[in-house]
């Protein structure tokens, strides 16, 4: 892989951080049995994450609401995932 598809990503996504957070997110779900977006090349899992980050088929969403660490009048909140 080299450096300045790395950089261009990273500037895509706003950053290495998130860059590297897309990616781990997308493996975690390409190993519970997501199907990869595009074709694989060999069995490199991280290649085909960054192709699909590349061909925006993938991206970060921001999430919306904080998640409420207080209880309520209906006991504690638990968030899943």
């Amino acid at each position: 892989m080299d450096e300045a598809r790395i950089d261009r990503l990273s500037r895509k996504v706003g950053g290495r951080f998130k860059l590297a957070s897309l990616v781990m997110k997308r493996l975690v779900d390409i190993n519970r049995g997501s199907q990869p977006l595009v074709e694989a090349e060999g069995n490199n899992l991280l290649y085909s994450a960054l192709k699909e980050i590349e061909a925006d088929f993938v991206r970060l969403v921001p999430r919306l609401t904080a998640p409420r660490e207080s209880e309520d009048q209906n006991g504690p909140i638990v968030q899943e995932g």
